[in-house]
């Protein structure tokens, strides 16, 4: 009788128990993270932004997404500008999870290297970039499918 009760105790206990961690699951799945870049183009510099966007961050994109470190990327224009320095243009890249992000630095500069040639070129392309263009955000989104 007495082993009765304990296991009677112990499984209302475990059964409590289960209660509160099934309460506790997060309402949705996880999915993609996205970094979501916002610029703002310079006035008069349009042609030459979109001109430099082309010739490296396009071809960098797609050798990323060959060697499957990014799963794909898209661009997009803002038709609804709230001033004059909000933002023109944006770009989102898109990654399996946020373990892809892990160590990524060090898996995207051989491909950058191979596109650019050495730091020194690499660095005058950048500067070029911020001529035509400033950086108004940047942001790590994350997909997510309600359960």
């Amino acid at each position: 009788m007495r082993n009765a009760i304990l296991f009677a105790t112990a499984l209302a206990a475990l059964s409590l128990a289960t209660i509160p961690a099934a309460h506790a699951q997060v309402p949705y799945t996880q999915g993609t993270v996205q970094r979501i870049v916002h610029v703002h183009i310079l006035p008069g510099h349009a042609a030459a932004f979109y001109a430099d966007f082309k010739a490296n961050s396009i071809p960098l994109f797609e050798a990323e997404k060959s060697a499957g470190l990014i799963v794909s990327y898209r661009t997009f224009l803002n038709e609804t500008a709230n001033s004059t320095e909000d933002w023109d243009f944006g770009y989102a890249i898109v990654y399996q999870n946020m373990g892809a992000l892990d160590g990524l630095p060090d898996k995207v500069y051989p491909l950058r290297m191979k596109h650019y040639g050495d730091p020194t070129a690499e660095q005058k392309v950048l500067d070029k970039r911020f001529e035509n263009a400033h950086l108004v955000s940047s942001f790590l989104i994350r997909d997510i499918t309600l359960r």
